[in-house]
């Protein structure tokens, strides 16, 4: 049985004990990402039309009246009632003025129309407009928090020997961009962690059995995922025939009668029709407003978007060049690192057909699909896009980075607690360059579109510089945790030498010595 040994050092047995925890790193991302989302939610200035903060807070103002927008209801814009933001909602055209987002499922925005009951008529000089958004951002902020923490357990799920991948994927997954949009009132955070909830019980359901508890919750998700966001349709398409699929495989297909058939179809049925059942009226009410199911033609020809003309208008692309260039240490070991080990893999252990990663490539395949041809018809590139494909992509431009420690000199005893302490001292040195660049590249961004763009901010004082100091504490805590993971390993290696060398004791068996 391969057992987590805790790291060694002049910490307490019950900080050790945490510190070796398997979801201590990711937990401390979610920690970290939190405190940094706060932090911008509080100084940036309301609304955020880089963020689509308007539209939402136009959906959720249509919503508290009783009304489901379209795209083309108009913005609350109250003079009277918001004398310090009104024009900014208004919009600088017609089209910018409406509530753009009215093609996504509203589940998020009901769940915020209590904020806009309870602060929106709050006297300030803004209307109270301000605390109202900002609690909306929050919001968001720890949706995002939730999402990264589900990042590594489907990493986990993943790579259940090799925990390292699951720590570095975290930190991989925590780009400056994303970082940024968790600050702001968008349906992304709580949409993707939906999401991600769905592929880890529909992953562990691949694995192992499915059972009525994990229906339970692959339901539930699906029905928020489908709530939250459009794009969280297809999680919910490719779960429920993965699902049906794994129990009709494991009835034996054509031996399975027609009561294993009827299981995989209720199975399948249930984690895919509950959502249907819950959302279908929206999607058609898009495909009768809009013409299709999601709205998109209609939002490209409202803004008056063109296609684009060949591989020269990729650099024109609205949003594409800000995640590039906040990224390129991720970008260039996925591209250079990751068919490395994929080839080193294939090499060592040959081809293996694997159902929860290929359900996570199908679905990264799916939504690349989707955001090229969207992207090809006229729309822009946001980071966030990828967020519920980022548990594959992290865990395995993750893998690419730790085959680094392959080209290391082998360890003399050559025993596999060696070779993970290795691959944790890896991880560590990665970690810490990436946040690092963390650190850099978000200091740039909200010196370029915070404090160069306004002259004050929503909440002043030394509340924000102190969520930073706690986040910077946060990032040195879990880099210290991963180098103790590290020393840990080592320590047990040396350890378990020894008891190996050593004869067992009078009563004791070869097996339980080890």
């Amino acid at each position: 049985m391969l057992t987590i040994a805790p790291p060694r050092g002049p910490l307490p047995p019950r900080a050790r004990r945490l510190a070796g925890h398997p979801l201590a790193v990711p937990v401390l991302a979610a920690l970290m990402i939190a405190l940094l989302g706060t932090q911008i939610a509080l100084v940036f200035k309301v609304p955020s039309w880089g963020n689509d903060e308007p539209a939402h807070v136009g959906y959720v103002a249509a919503l508290a009246e009783g009304r489901l927008p379209t795209i083309d209801t108009a913005i609350v814009d109250d003079p009277a009632r918001f004398p310090g933001t009104a024009e900014e909602l208004r919009g600088w055209d017609d089209a910018h003025g409406d509530i753009w987002t009215a093609n996504h499922p509203p589940l998020f925005h009901l769940a915020m129309v209590p904020v806009w009951w309870a602060l929106s008529d709050i006297q300030g000089p803004d209307g109270g407009q301000s605390g109202m958004v900002i609690a909306m951002r929050l919001a968001n902020t720890a949706g995002f928090a939730l999402w990264l923490l589900l990042v590594g357990l489907v990493a986990r799920e993943l790579v259940p020997r090799r925990p390292a991948v699951t720590a570095l994927a975290v930190v991989v997954a925590m780009t400056p961009t994303l970082v940024l949009r968790s600050a702001f009132f968008i349906n992304d955070g709580w949409a993707s962690s939906a999401a991600l909830l769905l592929l880890l019980a529909t992953v562990r359901m691949l694995r192992d059995r499915i059972t009525p508890a994990r229906l339970a919750w692959a339901t539930a998700a699906g029905t928020a995922a489908a709530g939250f966001r459009a794009q969280g349709v297809l999680v919910v398409a490719l779960c429920a025939v993965a699902l049906a699929l794994t129990a009709l495989h494991r009835a034996g297909w054509l031996r399975a009668g027609w009561r294993g058939w009827r299981r995989a179809l209720a199975v399948g049925g249930l984690v895919g029709g509950v959502p249907a059942l819950a959302w279908g009226w929206f999607y058609l009410r898009n495909l009768r407003l809009y013409g299709d199911l999601t709205g998109q033609d209609a939002l490209l020809e409202k803004f008056e978007r063109e296609p684009v003309d060949g591989l020269a208008g990729i650099v024109h692309v609205p949003g594409l060049t800000e995640p590039t260039l906040a990224t390129p240490i991720v970008l260039v070991a996925a591209v250079v690192l990751v068919p490395v080990a994929l080839v080193g893999t294939v090499r060592r252990h040959g081809l293996r057909f694997d159902a929860a990663w290929t359900l996570l490539g199908v679905h990264a395949a799916l939504t690349a699909q989707s955001v090229v041809s969207f992207i090809a018809h006229g729309g822009g590139f946001h980071d966030r896009y990828l967020m519920q494909a980022m548990p594959l992509l992290a865990t395995a431009t993750a893998i690419g980075m730790l085959e680094v420690a392959r080209w290391l000199p082998a360890p003399a005893e050559g025993t596999a607690t060696s070779r993970r302490s290795r691959e944790w001292w890896t991880a560590t040195a990665w970690a810490a360059v990436l946040l690092a660049w963390l650190a850099v590249a978000l200091w740039w961004l909200e010196r370029y579109y915070v404090f160069t763009r306004q002259s004050t901010s929503p909440v002043d004082g030394p509340l924000p510089v102190l969520l930073v100091v706690l986040a910077s504490g946060v990032g040195a805590l879990l880099l210290a945790t991963m180098a103790g993971r590290a020393i840990g390993a080592a320590g047990s290696g040396a350890g378990s030498a020894g008891r190996a060398s050593a004869p067992p004791a009078s009563g004791q068996s070869a097996e339980s010595a080890l």
